[in-house]
């Protein structure tokens, strides 16, 4: 399943269906409800073989996603018992004899309803990779994972949270638990959440915590089991596979991957660019030496304009719509044609330390060593001369909140988790939500392995990729001479490729100066010829209106002049907000 709505009062037959498929602009899917005394459930149609709902005599169970079953194999991934591996999992919880945090792998949420006592039972995985919302009054009790469609089936669409929306615009998440609507909140990770309807009680019992326990003495050990369970999961999906995707860049992280995945299977690797350019030139090497297919799909200059729209609606309000590069793509390159299409996401927020506060200079000049910022604080009062002081207040109130929460167990990284736990506050998390509701999407990085090695080991190991580098190095032998997008060479240590990143960063910043080298080199497109863009500027007259429902909380009520005091991403997000406020 990739949604679903529960409410504890009946609903009526076919509405919950059609906030489900609501969430897609076109091939919406297939949903299938249930409905009894106990209640109403809607469950959009599993893209991942194996996990459709599964119903006895005593309960319904659902698996969202396609989490690794670790608990016995995965063959089931390519059979065509389209209950095998819900069944699995359901026999395991009924049979009380499951371990969330060791028996499933990567992203997930497990529902199971109790026709008879009416309780039900909502487990979210280790980072909460797919959140789940819950809207609760004196005579009702409802969750989803898409918090607009909760919020529509529930009545709260018009109750909007307004200091959630300039969160949302100057960070480009919202603070957990809070959410874009007043009355909806987001559950807990790592939790078993057990709704005693009857009672209209909530019980959430966490399973796992990140705690700030470092478990490894040596970084060898740690790497060696960061190789092992990245192994491991990648094996337990990929056994029986004839054909299967990655995407590919020019960074370090999707050749680990190419080099994991099997070499007897037919791979295809794709890429998504504005045009061939230094990026496209790096990962097309990468891909041959590897020995896969390589694929570059080109998108037009108003791609991420075009797709605000559709995948605003997909994500859900209060996720960055932009993160979902492969919308459309999914299409023309036909990967929900594949058995499984494998990412490198969160590679770098778990392993290589990027929510890490750096001291100042490490982001303009890449080639210098990266060290912890000692005094930075995540709970800092915010500041913007756009919005009130008041809301101001309140979200700085919000987030020194979630700090301190996080503080509870992770006393020195508390600032780098403020940004992890859950997952839904860091700000790339919309590209898994986008692609697992467009085709088999799997991510490595975010194996149960990869998570408790990131919680368990110093911050120091992750800096200057050291952890990541020792766990990768041998795979890179083969890529030994090729230059990483950024400039290293990602098969050397950080100390080797200070002279060399620094020769390649100054070529290429002359080369950019003096004209030799023209045209956008990244992997995301030109976003200043966006902005100055005829589009961008029509965008900004069909969405203003939206700005009339911010009035309580900004200072500046021309559009224009409201954008222009906005950095890039802020722009982005403050045209997101302005769609859902004027479209929805």
């Amino acid at each position: 399943m990739s949604d679903f709505i529960f409410s504890k009062d009946s609903i009526k037959k076919g509405e919950l269906t059609k906030q489900l498929q609501g969430i897609y602009h076109q091939d919406k899917p297939l949903v299938s409800e249930f409905h009894g005394d106990w209640g109403s459930l809607a469950v959009s149609r599993n893209i991942y073989n194996g996990f459709q709902p599964y119903e006895t005599s005593d309960h319904i169970c659902i698996v969202l996603g396609g989490p690794v079953l670790c608990f016995q194999t995965n063959e089931f991934l390519m059979s065509d018992d389209d209950t095998a591996g819900t069944k699995a999992v359901y026999n395991k919880w009924v049979g009380n004899n499951i371990q969330w945090d060791e028996d499933l792998s990567g992203p997930f949420v497990v529902l199971v309803v109790d026709k008879k006592s009416r309780n039900v039972v909502c487990i979210t995985d280790l980072m909460s990779f797919i959140p789940v919302y819950i809207f609760k009054d004196s005579n009702n009790v409802m969750i989803s994972t898409h918090v607009d469609a909760l919020a529509r089936v529930s009545g709260q669409h018009d109750k909007k949270d307004i200091v959630s929306q300039v969160d949302f615009i100057l960070h480009g998440v919202v603070t957990f638990p809070f959410t874009t609507y007043t009355n909806l909140k987001q559950l807990g990770p790592a939790s078993v959440h057990t709704f005693q309807c009857r009672e209209q009680q909530l019980q959430s019992e966490a399973y796992w915590m990140p705690k700030e326990s470092i478990q490894y003495t040596s970084i060898d050990v740690a790497a060696h089991d960061l190789r092992n369970g990245l192994q491991n999961y990648i094996g337990s999906i990929t056994n029986g596979m004839d054909r299967i995707a990655q995407f590919i860049s020019g960074g370090e992280d999707s050749r680990l991957i190419s080099a994991l995945l099997p070499k007897d299977t037919q791979r295809d690797a794709y890429i998504f660019l504005d045009g061939m350019n230094r990026e496209g030139k790096i990962a097309e090497k990468a891909a041959v030496a590897y020995g896969a297919e390589f694929n570059l799909a080109t998108r037009s200059k108003t791609f991420y304009l075009d797709i605000l729209p559709e995948c605003t609606d997909l994500v859900g309000s209060g996720s960055q719509y932009a993160h979902v590069h492969t919308y459309s793509f999914h299409k023309s390159c036909q990967l929900a044609e594949y058995s499984a299409v494998f990412g490198g996401l969160f590679a770098d927020a778990l392993l290589k330390g990027a929510r890490i506060k750096k001291i100042r200079g490490t982001s303009r000049f890449p080639f210098l060593p990266q060290t912890k910022m000692k005094d930075y604080s995540m709970a800092k009062e915010i500041k913007s001369s756009v919005f009130n002081r008041g809301i101001l207040l309140e979200l700085t109130k919000r987030r020194q909140q979630h700090l301190e929460y996080v503080k509870r167990f992770r006393t020195e990284s508390a600032e780098e988790w403020f940004e992890l736990w859950p997952s839904s506050m860091n700000s790339r998390i919309p590209n898994l939500h986008g692609n697992r509701r467009l085709f088999r999407s799997y991510e490595p990085f975010m194996a149960k392995e990869v998570i408790k090695i990131s919680a368990t080991v110093p911050q120091s190991w992750k800096l200057n990729r050291r952890l990541f580098h020792i766990a990768a190095k041998p795979y890179f032998k083969q890529t030994k001479w090729l230059l990483h997008a950024k400039g290293q060479f990602p098969y050397y240590p950080w100390y080797v490729n200070i002279i060399p990143q620094f020769v390649n960063w100054f070529i290429q910043q002359v080369s950019r100066i003096i004209g030799i080298t023209k045209g956008n080199q990244g992997p995301w497109c030109d976003w200043k010829d966006v902005f100055e863009s005829a589009e961008w500027g029509k965008l900004i007259e069909e969405y203003s209106g939206g700005l009339r429902k911010l009035e309580a909380a900004i200072e500046v009520k021309d559009a224009r002049e409201f954008f222009e005091k906005l950095n890039n991403g802020q722009k982005r997000n403050l045209m997101q907000v302005l769609y859902t406020l004027q479209i929805k």
